[in-house]
């Protein structure tokens, strides 16, 4: 039950759920594992269970390490990792998607700060991550089976690995980065120039330091992973300390091997090293978007030990499935602080099919108040960077229910006047449709019903699903109470 210390505490509660499905066995040189990833996504959605494999081949060769995948799908799952009942956890979306969200603000104090319990450190034989030491000429990532998710990628990738870097005035930083396996030292590590990690290898630089030491940690209780994955800790905020304010407990650490890294406890692998200050190539590599990316500069790590537990399992992610369940603290968190200065923000919501749009909901009052809304979306940074879609709807159309925003589009909006289209802007580099890499142009749809000073009709007609849902509110309360004695002569 929530907290869950480690992955394996939180799978096991899935597998409860009936939400895990076990394979014996995979051929990844096939891609079968891809292959499956993509159509369970396409069968089943946000109801597709977990699923683990217990052999994987990788290379000609059949690991016995376990490979886990899909943990997250859906909000409800994320829901359950901030402590909702798994007992009232569904698949409506809106529902869970509201619940998750009701349940990371709950972290925010009085101040719109977020709650922060600092982690402790256990004693090294209490750590499940140090059953098996590896040092010498026994280190050799390729023990494990990392996969090479796509044909198109550069090679074999630790798409969910957190590496841990200390810089002596800003603290502890704990990233996630694409791994590429290069060797049985060496992987890559991919630190773009936006991300916390490169501001730490550049501090250390100009320090005249030559190389900064790193633990990489695969297999991580899931709020710390999604601590890790989002950045939601402003630069010098320790995400294990974020971490814990949202268990509510502290997460246990233990000391690395081969540095003075503090590492999670009861992580599946810990591969400790060093990043040289010099770069190389890394990719390419199937990225967020859904497409290729191309090569790019890179550094990488000199492994030096790696620790794990017993068969321990491989956490992979496929981007592009999946990935805005993970990122939902984030969208939480940029929600709070828009809604300072935007008190008729009622909603905010990244699609997980559409990596490059936000919808939101604002309770409109007057003319120009929907262009306004997506003006400011993109004017804030930490979503205008990612996004170059803002489809802004009224409060009776909740922006999870992507039918309903797409009647609203059809119905409500006009392309002119109700559309804002930016030129040139900042934008997130892995757009496979950016002619220049870091720029692109935007638009806001205003699918707001447009009122008649904004050129609309002098009187917009109801809608018809929102009359109901306001003069008979109690009808879907019934259906919903009776839902599954509709069906219970179903044959």
């Amino acid at each position: 039950m929530f907290p869950y210390d480690s992955m394996r505490d939180y799978v096991a509660a899935l597998e409860a759920q009936g939400r895990l499905l076990r394979i014996n066995e995979m051929d990844q040189d096939r891609y079968e594992m891809t292959a499956f990833s993509y159509t369970l996504d396409d069968r089943l959605k946000e109801k597709a269970p977990a699923f683990l494999v217990k052999r994987t081949k990788v290379n000609g060769r059949w690991h016995d390490s376990p490979v886990i995948a899909n943990i997250f799908n859906g909000f409800g799952r994320v829901a359950q990792c901030f402590g909702a009942d798994p007992e009232k956890v569904n698949d409506n979306q809106s529902e869970m998607h509201q619940l998750a969200s009701r349940l990371i603000l709950n972290r925010l104090d009085n101040n719109f700060k977020w709650k922060k319990i600092d982690p402790v450190v256990i004693n090294k034989k209490d750590a499940p991550c140090k059953e098996v030491i590896l040092e010498g000429d026994d280190v050799d990532v390729y023990r494990f089976p990392w996969i090479r998710n796509n044909p198109a990628d550069g090679g074999q990738f630790i798409s969910a690995g957190s590496a841990v870097m200390e810089d002596p005035e800003l603290g502890r930083n704990v990233g996630t980065y694409r791994l590429h396996v290069k060797g049985p030292r060496k992987v890559g590590i991919c630190l773009t120039n936006m991300s916390h990690g490169y501001q730490y290898v550049m501090r250390a630089a100009e320090r005249g330091e030559e190389k900064v030491p790193v633990s990489i940690a695969v297999g991580i209780d899931p709020v710390s992973f999604m601590m890790s994955g989002t950045r939601l800790a402003d630069l010098g905020v320790d995400e294990f300390s974020l971490a814990g304010g949202f268990r509510g407990t502290p997460v246990e650490l233990v000391k690395s091997e081969t540095n003075d890294l503090l590492v999670p406890a009861h992580a599946e692998i810990i591969i400790e090293g060093e990043i040289p200050m010099e770069g190389e190539e890394d990719g390419p590599y199937g990225e967020m978007f859904g497409y290729i990316g191309k090569k790019q500069p890179a550094f990488y790590v000199e492994i030096k030990k790696i620790t794990h537990r017993v068969k321990p399992w491989v956490y992979n992610l496929w981007p592009g499935i999946g990935g805005a369940y993970l990122t939902l603290p984030w969208d939480v968190a940029h929600f709070a602080r828009l809604k300072k200065n935007m008190n008729n923000l009622v909603k905010l919501y990244t699609p997980t099919e559409t990596p490059a749009m936000v919808i939101v909901s604002i309770d409109k009052k007057l003319p120009g108040e929907g262009i306004e809304a997506g003006m400011m979306i993109l004017g804030y940074r930490m979503i205008g960077f990612s996004k170059k879609i803002v489809v802004v709807v009224d409060k009776d159309i909740d922006p999870t229910n992507i039918s309903r925003v797409m009647h609203a589009v059809g119905t409500r909006w006009q392309p002119d006047p109700a559309s804002l289209i930016v030129k040139q802007s900042i934008h997130i580099p892995v757009d496979p449709s950016c002619r220049e890499m870091f720029l692109s142009s935007k638009i806001v749809i205003d699918a707001t019903r447009q009122l008649a000073s904004e050129g609309g009709p002098a009187l917009f007609p109801l809608d018809n699903r929102t009359v109901v849902e306001e003069r008979a509110a109690d009808a879907f309360e019934l259906v919903a109470n009776k839902w599954e004695e509709y069906f219970k002569n179903q044959h």
